[in-house]
């Protein structure tokens, strides 16, 4: 090797270390990163996550809501209000014994908190008696309720079926159709009652569908009753019934 060449491979090689030793103590000197923050997983993220209340503002009105229209082919027979009191009294009068007895059915198969849905359901309907009652005697003085039929005691699965059926035709039917004729009427006071009585109902379904659906689920969680319209709550997370805008303080607890 030249003395040229040998000059210029010390020279280099120099040059080399200075540029590893500066970039080394750049490296020593800047702001260390700091590791990113770890990340929820699904789990802690569902854990932390706060139920959605129902906080209801508003009552709904048959004038006004979407949802009071009667179904195609109807099996509702149909007359005055006054009639369409007693054909309501005696229907809520069939489920409410339906639903007593179907209470005691689930608790004899283990289904303790469909029976405490049962027995909810049935005090829920003898709200609506009498409330239809009360009016009815208005209309007709003397006027006695009917008295409570014969129940087949079916399965447990199949009796929430049968309730969630029946609910079914109340909200969708029955009520609807007896709402249109107390409109007609002028009868606001029918309205009112065959209203909250069908909003209800549909709640009633929804729960029943719910217990059927998670039938081998048991649940800790309280079913509450407002007592001024019949609607059923499941679990703590209200304020107010959504119907009455009863508060939560005088819903009673099952």
């Amino acid at each position: 090797m030249s003395d040229i060449s040998r000059r210029n491979f010390v020279k280099n090689a120099a040059v080399g270390a200075a540029t590893v030793g500066a970039l080394g103590l750049l490296a020593g000197c800047s702001p260390k990163q700091e590791e990113p923050a770890p990340q929820a997983n699904a789990d802690t993220a569902t854990d932390n996550a706060s139920p959605t209340v129902l906080d209801p503002k508003t009552m709904p009105d048959a004038a006004t809501a979407s949802n009071f229209n009667v179904v195609e082919e109807s099996a509702t027979a149909v007359g005055t209000t006054l009639d369409n009191l007693k054909t309501a009294i005696t229907g809520e009068t069939g489920a409410t014994t339906k639903y007593a007895a179907w209470a005691k059915v689930a608790e004899k198969a283990g289904y303790d908190h469909i029976a405490r849905l049962f027995t909810c359901t049935s005090d829920a309907e003898k709200i609506h008696i009498e409330l239809e009652y009360k009016l009815a005697q208005k209309l007709e003085p003397g006027y006695q309720k009917p008295e409570p039929p014969e129940v087949p005691e079916h399965t447990v699965d199949l009796n929430l079926i049968a309730g969630a059926n029946g609910e079914i035709y109340e909200t969708s039917d029955m009520y609807p159709s007896f709402i249109k004729v107390a409109q007609e009427e002028q009868n606001n006071e029918a309205v009112q009652v065959f209203t909250r009585a069908k909003l209800a109902e549909a709640y009633h379904a929804e729960r029943y569908l719910d217990a059927y659906n998670t039938i081998d689920t048991p649940t800790d969680e309280k079913y509450y009753l407002c007592p001024v319209c019949g609607y059923i709550h499941k679990g703590e997370n209200f304020t107010a019934c959504p119907i009455c805008l009863a508060p939560k303080s005088s819903f009673k607890e099952y």
